[in-house]
């Protein structure tokens, strides 16, 4: 039952579009100013020259206030015939503890119904202006043609002050967070993403702790409602609202709508500033099988918007790490090709700040990328940017700046920024003359307050045993597991005996699941599993025929989301109408793989095999093999020390943002006509995407028609 090459590639095309185009640092552009010029090469490494200062209008906006409270911005845009709403509630982080997750419940309990319109009819209403109405747990949101804008006031009203929290709804929502916290447990980012919030703030800090299965299941209903009735109050809200409407009808809607909104006590909640440590602090979570690895340092600051310093900042951001003609890039991709990409910053907040900086790199190369991220913090610490550098990056910020106030949409942000952070009604007209008045001194001034390399917090997520002892030399290194626990640091590979070797390993895993004459015999095999991703119920279908045909269809209903077929010679994928042709180097690998027991093949096909030692895999014991194709494609394969069964998969495969690990795990297995079989089945779709599949049948050398591995 081989699911290879079911690629991410191709399942990406079914649920979202993606990119994997390969490192370029030239490349050829269209590019219009005035006239038309084509085919220019455009250097990525050189910030684009910006043409002449705009003098820039910042249009203004209306505002009033209800009797409840409720803080109303307007404003008017006519040129579309669109319009939205955007309510913000003050809400200060809270510390969820055990039940870490409970906030994050709140906005899908909002939207499953009200008192006069079940989630059914919610979405038939919303789906029939060609609208889109949702909630969050400081918020809600409602977006669509403005002919419409009284009935999206009145929806959007009656899902914020009339939900009924169904306990059907509870429970499914419930489920589904399980489901993605699975997925995401495998997800190097997401993982890093967690330790990184709990080594800079701490477990018990809202800032620091992420929910986890555990705290999700003890998330009870009332949970969610007693947080509504806490913080979902008139008097601490503000709506904003943009599009084609008038100060007139705005008054009108929202009196009409939200007028009986109750008000109450606004609640505060004291928000701890954690310490900095006194010596560079190193964290190491492991991920099995990993080939790159996953960096972030950085620290916590204090800055928010409006504070003296927050226009040198942007200023420093973009020399240092704001895109790819930031230094983090230029050094550490395209100098030393380390990685990808590399991106820094300072971020602004309005409780705690902080610094921070990431990338994904080799595993070999894991401390020589962090070292090098702290050569260039502490470049722009000790150097003064050059005068050409200040005044490029000021044109690149002045020029995005102008861009950005096309949008109607960065006046709503600008209205509810002065409102919050209670600034100057005037504050963003003065942005670029202050971002104008930033000096080189100013530059090291500001990355000498926020950037602190020596009580800096450097998370690293991939191969511990490999990398951790190496980043020992930048500080005090702890390791974590995936929940934020700590852990042990890992274990040498134990000491394999003399006598076991990948040929045996490989003959006992043939013996295991039903011995080499009976697995020679298999004529042909088709198994029908069901899964189930981001809430869609899945039907997997494979047909195999020998001796390396297959056929693979992932269905919802009726319907084929996407189809890969080899005929032996040749394949191709068609998801959700697109083709994608197999290459060359692909069918080749594809001839041996789509054996029914490739394993069976590997000598003769020339598969070289290397027994690298054995490795803990969910709490088993299990040799792991690197198993190389004559293309010189590389995947590493475990077995079950004790059962011989084959237990995980593990490949790398280009992604947007380079390699990506990606594993799938194999378990109870059952037996189907003499021949055992995994019946479920973990397959990783892209970050933070797994489905579990369970095999519902099996069925053994039936006949199959030939012209289902026909390519059409």
């Amino acid at each position: 039952m081989k699911l290879k090459y079911i690629s991410f590639v191709a399942l990406m095309a079914v649920f979202m579009s993606c990119d994997t185009t390969k490192k370029a640092t030239k490349t050829v552009v269209k590019e219009v100013t005035g006239d038309e010029k084509i085919g220019e090469d455009l250097d990525r490494s050189v910030r684009p020259k910006a043409g002449k200062a705009k003098e820039l209008t910042i249009g203004g906006y209306e505002e009033f206030v209800l009797e409840n409270g409720l803080k109303v911005f307007v404003i008017e845009n006519h040129k579309l015939p669109t319009i939205t709403y955007s309510l913000s509630i003050d809400v200060d982080p809270i510390f969820e503890g055990e039940k870490a997750g409970y906030t994050s419940l709140v906005g899908g309990m909002l939207e499953a119904g009200t008192l006069t319109r079940t989630k059914e009819k919610l979405d038939e209403e919303v789906d029939f202006m060609g609208a889109s109405i949702g909630a969050y747990a400081s918020g809600a949101y409602a977006s669509g043609l403005s002919k419409y804008k009284g009935e999206m006031m009145e929806i959007l009203s009656d899902v914020i002050l009339n939900p009924v929290f169904p306990q059907k709804e509870f429970d499914k929502l419930v489920k589904q967070t399980l489901t993605s916290l699975e997925a995401e447990s495998e997800n190097p980012d997401a993982i890093t993403r967690n330790i990184k919030g709990q080594v800079f703030y701490g477990k018990q800090h809202p800032y620091g702790e992420f929910m986890r299965k555990e705290t999700v299941k003890r998330i009870e209903m009332n949970d969610v409602i007693k947080y509504y009735e806490n913080n979902f109050k008139a008097n601490s809200s503000v709506l904003t609202i943009v599009g084609d409407i008038t100060l007139a009808e705005a008054k009108e809607l929202t009196k009409k709508n939200l007028a009986k909104w109750g008000k109450g006590e606004l609640k505060k909640n004291e928000i701890d500033i954690p310490d900095l440590p006194s010596t560079p602090q190193v964290a190491v979570v492991n991920k099995d099988g990993a080939v790159q690895s996953n960096i972030a340092v950085g620290n916590i600051v204090s800055l928010k918007l409006g504070d003296p310093d927050y226009e040198a900042v942007q200023v420093m951001n973009e020399i240092f790490g704001g895109g790819f003609s930031g230094r983090l890039f230029q050094n550490l991709r395209e100098d030393k090709e380390y990685t990808y990409g590399a991106y820094g910053s300072v971020n602004a907040d309005k409780y705690i700040g902080s610094f921070s900086a990431s990338a994904k790199t080799r595993n070999e190369v894991t401390d020589s990328a962090v070292e090098q991220f702290l050569y260039e913090i502490n470049r722009i610490r000790k150097e003064k940017v050059s005068e050409e550098d200040l005044k490029s990056t000021k044109q690149y910020i002045a020029g995005t700046f102008a861009q950005a106030l096309e949008s109607p949409r960065t006046l709503a942000s600008f209205a509810s920024n002065i409102d919050e952070y209670g600034l100057p009604k005037d504050y963003f007209k003065g942005y670029l003359k202050r971002i104008n008045a930033v000096t080189a001194d100013d530059v090291k001034r500001v990355a000498n307050k926020y950037m602190k390399p020596d009580n800096i917090h450097i998370v690293v997520v991939g191969n511990a045993a490999e990398v951790g002892p190496k980043l020992e030399r930048f500080g005090n290194v702890m390791y974590y597991d995936k929940g934020g626990f700590r852990t042990r640091a890992p274990k040498p590979m134990e000491e394999l005996s003399s006598d076991i070797t990948a040929e045996k390993v490989l003959n006992n895993y043939i013996k295991a699941i039903g011995g080499e004459d009976k697995l020679r015999g298999l004529k042909s095999i088709e198994t029908t599993m069901s899964g189930s991703l981001q809430g869609m119920s899945l039907t997997l279908e494979q047909k195999q025929l020998a001796p390396n045909k297959s056929n693979f269809k992932m269905k919802m209903g009726e319907m084929v989301m996407m189809e890969q077929t080899f005929d032996g010679k040749k394949g191709k994928i068609v998801a959700q109408g697109q083709t994608q042709e197999v290459s060359k180097e692909d069918l080749e690998d594809m001839k041996i793989e789509r054996y029914f027991i490739p394993e069976l093949v590997y000598a003769e096909k020339g598969v070289k095999t290397t027994l690298k030692g054995l490795k803990d895999i969910k709490g088993k014991k299990a040799y792991e093999i690197e198993v190389e194709m004559p293309s010189g494609a590389k995947s590493l394969v475990y077995f079950d020390k004790t059962t011989s069964y084959k237990i995980r998969e593990t490949n790398t495969e280009e992604g947007p943002t380079g390699p990506m690990t990606l594993s799938t795990d194999y378990s109870e297995y059952k037996e189907y006509s003499g021949v055992k079989f995994p019946s479920r089945i973990s397959m990783p779709l892209g970050p933070g995407m797994n489905m579990d599949a369970t095999v519902k049948s099996v069925k053994i050398n039936e006949k199959i028609d030939p012209s289902v591995f026909m390519l059409k």
